[in-house]
């Protein structure tokens, strides 16, 4: 599916890949299991991003720092 979405549809599936490795960079360098950025779960393994959800689709995930949050409440 990825494939088609590229070559078919046209997505720039590189310019967005490097996206989420810009968003994630940090987390993965410290061997985190997940971010929660901007709405959305990152679900890291292996210093990968294996899954992307909306960070409030799953409640039974454990919970992973929203940095966002954490900084609002320290304030």
């Amino acid at each position: 599916m990825l494939r088609y979405l590229e070559r078919v549809v046209g997505i720039d599936v590189e310019t967005h890949r490097r996206e989420v490795e810009r968003r994630v960079a940090t987390a993965v360098e410290m061997g985190a299991c997940g971010l929660v950025s901007d709405g959305f779960r990152y679900t890291i393994s292996d210093f990968r991003v294996t899954t992307v959800t909306p960070a409030s689709s799953d409640p039974g995930m454990p919970r992973m720092i929203n940095r966002r949050r954490l900084d609002d409440r320290l304030d």
